[in-house]
This record gives C-alpha cells, structure tokens and sequence, in this order.
C-alpha cells in the first residue's frame, strides 16, 4: 500500500494591518530600552535655551553614551579624526538635532542587534557615502546627511524589534524569490520601512532634514523641504549597494532616480570625488563608530 505524503503548508506569518503595526511604535518612546539618563540628555537637547555644558555634564555621567558621541564626532564622518576630547565640543560639532536624533535612535533601536549579516556595515557605509556626496557637491550638511545615512533603514530595525517573525520571512523571501525587501514587505504589510520610519520619526520630532531622508530614502522625489539631503541618501544607498558593502535584507541593487541623479549634478569627475572621500573614510569610520 503506498503512503501518501503529508503536504506541509510553507509557514507564513498573519498579515498585520498598518494600524496595529502603527500601535506598536506608539509604545516605543515608553519602552525600559529607553534609561532615565537618555531620557533627561533628550529632554535637555529640547530645551531652546540649551546650554552645552549642562548637557555635556549631564553626559559625561555615562561613560557608555560618552564614548558613543565621542567616536561619532571623531570619525571620519565629520573628518575630526581624533581632535575631539570633551563632550561639549562634541555636541557643537553635530549640533542639538542630531545629537538628540542619535541618542534617541540608538537609545531605543540598537542597529546592532538586528541579526541580518552585513546590516550594521551598510548602516555604516551608508553614512559614509552620504558624507562624501555632501562634502563632493557642497549640498546638504554633512551632519545631517551622515546621521540620516547612518538610520536610513530605521523601520527595518523597527520591524525586527515589533515583528521579528515577520521581519525574518520578509528577508527569507527577498533573497529567495530575488525580490525587493520593501516588495515583500508591501505584499504583507501593506506598507514599506520608509512609511514605518515615518511615523516613529514624526514621533519622536526629528528635524526635517533628517526625518525626509530616512522616510523617502527610496522615493526622494516626495521631500518636501529636505530635497538635497533625500537625494544625497537616496543615491548613497544605492552606491553602497552597488559596491557590495553590507547587505539591506535583499540582493537588489536599487535604482537610482533620475530627478535625484541630476539635483545633485553629479558627473564622472563629481562620482569619482564622492569614491575617494568614501574609500579614504570608510575604515576610518569603522574603527571609530557609533557603538563601541
């Protein structure tokens, strides 16, 4: 008699309505991942009377988030390289907005952890790349593109952190079917990591000119008022890609757009400027990133 094999249905995670999805991040600014300390340096970096050094000192009180800003205002990001010792100097440089931005991001949202190999050095590459487009074509600051370039792929950190099941089938089904990340993810959200960005960002008060080039990384043709710095991460992402460095959860080289391509008036000689800053501050950047 012969036996029938059993036909076992591939596992597939229960579509979740953007609403639900939505829900999860209002609960992310409330989360314990978020200390005491993060949350009275974020509060001070609100305050328009800021003075520096009461947040510096209120810094300096954690040895962790002090090396953080430090390695961030000595590497090669911001081409110091090693000349920034104290904290305050350290928040002059990036500036208030970012310094806030970074904190929170990294207070909450560890790129670190997400368990997706080359994740963290296109993170990396990615603000290195946007850096360099920034100081070859003077647009943008280079502050804010390389922060922006560094949590382009924040929804992505923020699907593995709320639906890590969901995150993994999405990347089993980019690399496997050979499709886009934010295809799959569409097919079963309903939305893209750009939109899930968006509303964390918009929570959380990021500036504009770094919310508009983390939400429309992919689409920089729907910035409103932070046109060249969506296309300075637009493009650096893709440059990223292209050179093999790190990995966004699929193989897909994106395209680049050609509304974004020629805002920033990038020709052969512009491209190979944007190269040597990135292969002359990549390493650098590496060996003094964000995180220790």
């Amino acid at each position: 008699m012969t036996e029938q094999l059993e036909t076992v249905t591939p596992y597939q995670p229960a579509p979740v309505s953007p609403e639900a999805l939505r829900r999860k991040i209002a609960r992310l600014k409330t989360l314990p991942t978020l200390p005491r300390l993060l949350q009275s340096v974020v509060s001070a970096l609100e305050d328009p009377d800021i003075d520096l050094e009461d947040v510096g000192a209120l810094v300096e009180v954690d040895p962790s988030l002090t090396s953080q800003i430090l390695r961030l205002a000595n590497s090669a990001f911001y081409g110091a390289q090693g000349t920034i010792a104290r904290v305050t100097q350290a928040l002059v440089m990036l500036g208030a907005a970012v310094t806030r931005s970074l904190v929170l991001s990294t207070g909450v949202l560890d790129i670190r952890k997400v368990p997706l190999r080359g994740f963290w050095e296109h993170s990396i590459g990615c603000a290195v790349a946007a850096g360099a487009i920034s100081k070859a074509t003077g647009r943008g600051s280079p502050e804010e593109v390389t922060a922006a370039g560094l949590l382009h792929d924040l929804g992505k950190v923020v699907l593995y952190k709320e639906l890590p099941d969901v995150f993994e089938y999405i990347v089993d089904h980019a690399e496997a079917e050979h499709r886009r990340f934010r295809d799959v993810e569409r097919e079963l959200l309903g939305i893209n990591h750009g939109e899930v960005a968006g509303w964390l960002v918009q929570k959380w008060r990021f500036p504009t000119h770094l919310a508009e080039p983390i939400m429309y990384h992919h689409s920089p043709a729907r910035a409103r008022d932070a046109k060249d710095e969506a296309a300075i991460v637009h493009v650096a992402n893709t440059l990223v890609r292209g050179l093999g460095y790190g990995s966004g959860g699929d193989s897909r080289i994106p395209e680049i757009e050609s509304k974004a391509w020629a805002r920033l008036k990038l020709n052969a000689t512009g491209l190979d400027r944007v190269l040597d800053h990135f292969a002359e501050d990549l390493d650098h950047a590496l060996n003094y990133a964000l995180f220790d």
